[in-house]
């Protein structure tokens, strides 16, 4: 049968609380579950809209640290556009570079976990 996609990538923080504001009002995310299994363990669970692949925002476990998580791609159609929006937001995106292949530009969240924002070109998704 094999894998068939991937589903949800943790992302290790050290302040859920913090973390999903963040990922829902500074980048938009929309939030798919909030859920207190015990005192313990909170599971929140985002994605950007219209996604298939999710984030978990999780307390560092199995030898995670917050800010560990490096280079996750989002994708968007027009880089400009995004890039005044989440800098309005108050998202600390770099200048946006362009390369063969796109624009890009990068951000992290509070606990340093790193980002990549693309507006790719049609040879880059081929």
């Amino acid at each position: 049968m094999g894998i068939s996609r991937v589903d949800t990538v943790s992302i290790p923080v050290s302040d859920q609380s913090l973390a999903l504001a963040f990922y829902r009002d500074a980048l938009g995310f929309e939030l798919i579950r909030d859920h207190l299994a015990d005192n313990h363990r909170r599971w929140i669970q985002l994605a950007p809209k219209g996604a298939e692949t999710t984030i978990s925002l999780v307390m560092p476990f199995g030898g995670m640290t917050p800010g560990s998580v490096q280079g996750l791609v989002v994708q968007t159609d027009d880089i400009h556009a995004t890039h005044h929006e989440l800098s309005s937001r108050g998202v600390p995106l770099s200048e946006i570079v362009t390369i063969i292949g796109g624009r890009f530009a990068t951000f992290a969240d509070p606990d340093g976990n790193g980002w990549v924002l693309i507006e790719a070109t049609t040879q880059m998704l081929a």
